[in-house]
C-alpha cells in the first residue's frame, strides 16, 4: 500500500523517496477545535473581515472592474493622440506654426541688419571720395577756379572740424562766393567728415538731403510691403526728423573714432518759403545744430542771401555764430579780374606766340567801377571778348530789369483795388531810397578819365595752374589812385523806414537783391551794379517829376479808398 499525505484538503499519493524528507518534518501544531455540530472544511475560503454586501445589478450596468476601466481609459487616450499628431490637420497646423516662426525670426534678423546697414551707408557718405556737390564743382568747367577770399582761411579750418562747439551763419549778398568758399574747403579734405546740401524748396531739399548722406528714408525697406502708410506720407518734416536721429547716432560714433565733428553745410537757406512750415523746418534744423554743437559731435554752416533769414535764427540761438562777406576790395579785384583774365585767355589761345596781351591797369580800374567788387560779376566779365561793352551791357540788363520790378507810372489806371495802391506805394518808396543812395555815390562820368601819369600796380602774371589764388597779398596794396576802394553808401535800417515813409518794404526789396542788410542793421545798394543801374534811371530827364507825380496819385487814391470806407 502506498504512502499518502494530505494537502489542502486532499489525499495525494507519495512516493518512497519522499517519505523521509516528510518523516522528518516536525509535526504540525494542534489547531484548537471547534466547538460546533459542523465539521471544519479546510476547502472554503475564510476572509479577515467578511464582505459587505453588494447592491442588485442591473441590466445596464457595466460589470468590468475599475482598473480595467482606467486601463482602457489610458489606451483609448494615447490611440487618440496618436491619431491626432499623425492626423493631416496637425501636420498643417505645426507647419504653419513653424514658418511663421521662422518669418519672425528672419523679419527680427533682417530689421537688424538693415538698421545698421543704413548707418553705414551714412558713415560712408562721410568719408574721403566721392560727394555728389564736390564732384561737380572739381569738373574742369571753365569756372573750375576760384578766387580766394580772405575768409577762406576761416572757412577752411571750420570745414575740417577744428571749432567744435557752434555752428555757423554766412551772410552776405548774392554772388559773393559764400558757397564756393564752401567747396573749396571740403575740396582740400576731400569732403572727409564734410556734407553739402542746397534745395529750392522743402520736398527737393528732402530729397538732396537724402543724396548727401545716402539715405532713402527707408523707402528701400523690404518690410514696407506689409505696411499701411507711405514713407513719406507724414511730410518732409518728419523726413528730415528720421535722418537727423539717424545721423546724430553716426556723428556719435565718428567723433568717438575721429576725435571731431562732422560737418553739414546747408546753403542758400532763404530758398526756404518765408511761411510758416519754412520757419518749422528751419528752426528743426537750429534745435539739432544747438544740441549737436553742445555736445560737440556735429557743426553746421547755413548760408543765406536774405535777412530774414539771421532774424529767424537770432530768436533761439545761443552758439549760433554770424560771419558776413561783402564784395571784393579795389586791390582784390583787379588782382582777381588780372588773373580771371588771363586764365580765359590762356584757354582760348593755347599758342603764347598768338596770346592777347591782358588789359593795361586802367582798363581793370574801369571795368571795376563799373560793375565793383562782386565776384560773380568778375567772373562774367573776364569771359567777354570786350570787358568794357560786356560791362556796359551788364549794366543796361540791370537798368531794364530795375524798371520791370518797381518802374514808376504816374498816370496809372485801375485804381479800384488798395492792392495795386500798396504795389505803386512800394514803387515809389524804393525809388525814395535808391534816390538817397545814388545822390550820394560819385556818378561814374565824375571819374577821371585820364589816369596813366600814375604809377602802374605790380605786375599780376599768375600761374594759371595754381587755382588757389591769394588776393590779399600784402604788397599789392600801395598809395595808389587805382586801388582805391568804392566807398558804397549805407544808411541804418531806421534811417531807411523814415526815407522810405514805410517800415514794411526794406525786406522785399532785400528778397530782390536791390538793397542788402548786414549784421550791423545797415542798409545799402546790394551791389555797384544795381547802384550804376539806379543812377541811370535817375539821371533820366522827368524822372523826379515822374515821382512826385506818382506819389500824389497814390494819395489821392488812399484818400479816396479812406472815404469810401467810412
Amino acid at each position: 500500500m502506498s504512502a499518502r499525505v494530505l494537502f489542502k484538503g486532499r489525499l495525494l499519493p507519495l512516493s518512497r523517496r519522499a517519505l523521509p524528507k516528510v518523516a522528518a518534518r516536525p509535526p504540525p501544531l494542534l489547531r484548537a477545535r471547534l466547538i460546533a455540530s459542523t465539521p471544519l472544511r479546510s476547502d472554503v475560503p475564510t476572509w479577515p473581515n467578511p464582505p459587505l454586501p453588494q447592491g442588485p445589478v442591473g441590466p445596464s450596468d457595466n460589470l468590468t472592474s475599475t482598473a480595467s476601466n482606467s486601463g482602457h481609459h489610458k489606451e483609448s487616450h494615447r490611440r487618440w493622440y496618436q491619431d491626432w499628431v499623425h492626423s493631416p490637420s496637425f501636420q498643417a497646423a505645426l507647419t504653419t506654426v513653424v514658418g511663421l516662426a521662422m518669418v519672425f525670426g528672419a523679419g527680427v534678423g533682417y530689421l537688424q541688419w538693415y538698421k545698421s546697414h543704413v548707418l553705414r551707408r551714412i558713415a560712408k557718405a562721410f568719408e574721403p571720395g566721392y560727394d555728389p556737390a564736390l564732384e561737380l564743382s572739381t569738373l574742369h568747367a571753365p569756372n573750375a577756379a576760384h578766387i580766394r577770399r580772405r575768409e577762406q582761411p576761416l572757412i577752411d579750418s571750420i570745414v575740417a572740424g577744428e571749432h567744435p562747439g557752434g555752428y555757423y551763419l554766412l551772410v552776405g549778398p548774392k554772388g559773393t562766393g559764400k558757397g564756393t568758399m564752401i567747396l573749396e574747403a571740403m575740396r582740400k579734405i576731400k569732403a572727409e567728415g564734410a556734407a553739402f546740401v542746397t534745395h529750392p524748396d522743402l520736398e527737393v531739399f528732402r530729397l538732396r538731403l537724402g543724396k548727401a548722406l545716402d539715405f532713402d528714408y527707408f523707402e528701400d525697406w523690404q518690410g514696407s510691403l506689409f505696411s499701411r502708410a507711405e514713407p513719406r506720407s507724414g511730410g518732409p518734416q518728419l523726413d528730415v526728423e528720421r535722418v537727423m536721429h539717424k545721423l546724430e547716432k553716426v556723428a556719435i560714433q565718428y567723433t568717438r573714432k575721429k576725435g571731431r565733428p562732422l560737418v553739414v553745410a546747408f546753403n542758400n537757406i532763404h530758398l526756404f518759403p518765408n511761411t510758416p512750415e519754412g520757419h518749422a523746418l528751419l528752426h528743426q534744423l537750429q534745435q539739432r545744430a544747438e544740441s549737436w554743437a553742445e555736445g560737440g559731435i556735429m557743426t553746421m554752416i547755413f548760408s543765406t542771401d536774405d535777412y530774414w533769414c539771421l532774424e529767424m535764427l537770432r530768436k533761439n540761438a545761443s552758439r549760433m555764430r554770424v560771419i558776413s562777406t561783402s564784395d571784393l576790395s579795389a586791390a582784390e579785384s583787379i588782382h582777381a579780374l588780372h588773373y580771371l583774365r588771363l586764365q580765359n585767355l590762356s584757354r582760348k589761345h593755347l599758342d603764347p606766340a598768338d596770346r592777347p596781351a591782358v588789359e593795361d591797369e586802367e582798363v581793370l580800374r574801369r571795368v571795376y567801377e563799373m560793375v565793383g567788387g562782386r565776384t560773380s560779376y568778375l567772373v562774367k566779365v573776364a569771359r567777354a571778348e570786350n570787358m568794357l561793352d560786356e560791362a556796359e551791357r551788364m549794366i543796361e540788363t540791370e537798368k531794364r530789369w530795375l524798371n520791370s520790378k518797381i518802374g514808376l507810372i504816374p498816370e496809372h489806371d485801375d485804381d479800384s483795388t488798395s492792392f495795386l495802391s500798396d504795389l505803386r506805394s512800394f514803387h515809389s518808396c524804393s525809388w525814395l531810397l535808391l534816390r538817397h543812395f545814388a545822390q550820394k555815390f560819385p556818378s561814374f562820368d565824375a571819374t577821371p578819365a585820364d589816369i596813366s601819369d600814375e604809377p602802374p600796380i605790380p605786375d599780376l602774371t599768375i600761374d594759371i595752374a595754381d587755382d588757389d589764388i591769394n588776393v590779399s597779398e600784402p604788397g599789392l596794396i600801395a598809395d595808389n589812385p587805382l586801388l582805391a576802394d568804392l566807398k558804397i553808401p549805407e544808411v541804418t535800417y531806421e534811417e531807411a523806414r523814415r526815407i522810405m515813409t514805410r517800415t514794411d518794404f526794406i525786406e522785399p526789396l532785400d528778397v530782390l537783391h536791390i538793397v542788402s542788410i548786414d549784421t550791423r542793421h545797415h542798409v545799402r545798394p546790394d551791389s555797384v551794379l544795381i547802384l550804376r543801374a539806379a543812377q541811370r534811371v535817375i539821371q533820366e530827364e522827368g524822372f523826379d517829376e515822374a515821382l512826385d507825380v506818382t506819389r500824389d496819385r497814390i494819395d489821392q487814391i488812399e484818400g479816396e479808398l479812406s472815404s469810401y470806407s467810412c
